[in-house]
């Protein structure tokens, strides 16, 4: 087992360092072909807001080099809607469920946090901090949601800030940080239209890497999770090496669903024991 909030009462405990990642099968009610729940530690919803928010009516994706850019303005029904409709599932579904948060203010955060900690099946929360976050935005939100809900935070950086803003918010309260949203970006569509978000698919990787890294040096002594351009075992293990004890898959759940699979084939019980005790061991150490 994978413990992902050490120092807190409730624990985050995952059978496997796998985890599908913000949006990658919805709700837990998008399911790729072949893909299926006994594959992931644990699922992170797509990020929700406490009201209803329309996202973007022009086009989201734009393929570019290596990968894409996607941007959805964090469409979602509002959190009354999703837990009227999804929790039950999540409860019976056998694997840990994390609320994504979307970047909002941090008293929505903190009415967010209650709500969910009072009437959600949910096992934790992932904080999603915005491209533009600064010290006392990461401090104050996560400073809401820590103070409203018990439940273990996650808290994904920005790759491009992620050591500017890794030790305030493990100050904050985040039980574990999660490395991270990949740079913003700007692609065309093939009708000349232009997607700005985040990249993602295989060109996200190296970001992911460098800041994984560079947080890890910090030893703030939490638990570290690696998210964006993971695609391949080899990827999977430099993060573990790097200091990770967990990896997040998104897009290639949809691109290549036969891959989830192979990652997970790939980690036999030896090779997951000897990548898991390098990260657990880097954050036993204090790393």
């Amino acid at each position: 087992m994978i413990e992902l909030a050490p120092h807190n009462k409730l624990g985050l405990a995952l059978a496997s360092p796998l985890i599908a990642g913000s949006g990658a099968v919805g709700y837990a009610d998008a399911w790729p072909p072949g893909v299926t729940p006994d594959l992931f530690g644990a699922i992170i919803t797509p990020p929700i807001t406490w009201r209803p928010r329309r996202g973007l009516a022009a086009a989201r994706l734009a393929e570019a080099p290596g990968g894409f850019v996607l941007t959805t303005g964090d469409h979602n029904p509002g959190y009354r809607r999703v837990l009227q409709d999804h929790d039950g599932a999540w409860r019976r579904l056998g694997v840990p469920v994390i609320v994504a948060l979307a970047a909002s203010t941090p008293e929505d955060w903190g009415r967010l946090a209650a709500s969910l900690d009072e009437e959600s099946g949910a096992a934790g929360l992932e904080l999603q901090l915005p491209q533009i976050a600064h010290r006392n935005d990461a401090a104050a939100w996560i400073g809401a949601a820590r103070r409203s809900s018990t439940l273990p935070l996650l808290v994904k950086l920005p790759t491009s800030r992620a050591v500017a803003l890794a030790s305030t918010c493990a100050s904050a309260g985040a039980d574990a940080l999660v490395i991270g949203t990949a740079p913003m970006a700007a692609g065309l569509t093939p009708d000349g239209g232009l997607v700005e978000g985040p990249v993602a698919g295989p060109v996200a990787f190296p970001f992911t890497l460098y800041a994984l890294r560079a947080v890890g040096a910090l030893n703030l002594g939490v638990p570290l999770v690696a998210a964006g351009g993971i695609t391949r075992p080899e990827d999977a293990r430099a993060c573990f090496a790097a200091g990770a004890v967990a990896v997040q898959v998104r897009s290639l759940a949809w691109l290549d669903p036969g891959a989830v699979r192979q990652l997970t084939r790939e980690w036999d019980a030896d090779e997951r024991g000897t990548t898991r005790r390098v990260g657990l061991s880097a954050l036993n150490s204090g790393r």
